[in-house]
C-alpha cells in the first residue's frame, strides 16, 4: 500500500512540474512584446481629456470650472491633481552606484 502512495505522490509531483511550462515554449522566458506608444488611444474618438465621472460632458466641465474651488466636487479636484502629476512627473536624479566602475 505504501508503494502505491509513493507512486501516486511522484505522479502528481511530475504532473505539477511539467504543467509549469510547456516543452515547446523554450527554456528561457520570452518577455514582453515591443509596443508602440501611439497605438493606445481613445476608442471613442474623443480627444478631450475629461474625467470618467463627467462621462465626456464638456458643459459639465465648463460649469465646474466656473465654480469657486471650495464648491467644486472632490472627484473633479482629484482628477485635476492627478492630471497635473501625469503631465509633470516628479523625477529624482539617481545616485552613483559605488559598486560599478570601481577597480
Amino acid at each position: 500500500m505504501a508503494a502505491y502512495k509513493i507512486a501516486l505522490a511522484l505522479t502528481i509531483l511530475i504532473a505539477v512540474v511539467k504543467a509549469q511550462r510547456p516543452f515547446y515554449a523554450g527554456l528561457s522566458p520570452i518577455g514582453y512584446p515591443a509596443v508602440e506608444a501611439d497605438l493606445i488611444s481613445n476608442r471613442f474618438g474623443e480627444d478631450d481629456s475629461y474625467p470618467i465621472d463627467a462621462r465626456g460632458d464638456g458643459n459639465l466641465i465648463n460649469r465646474l470650472n466656473q465654480l469657486p474651488v471650495e464648491n467644486q466636487p472632490f472627484w473633479y479636484l482629484n482628477w485635476r491633481q492627478y492630471e497635473n502629476f501625469r503631465r509633470n512627473p516628479q523625477t529624482y536624479p539617481q545616485r552613483q552606484n559605488s559598486f560599478i566602475g570601481t577597480k
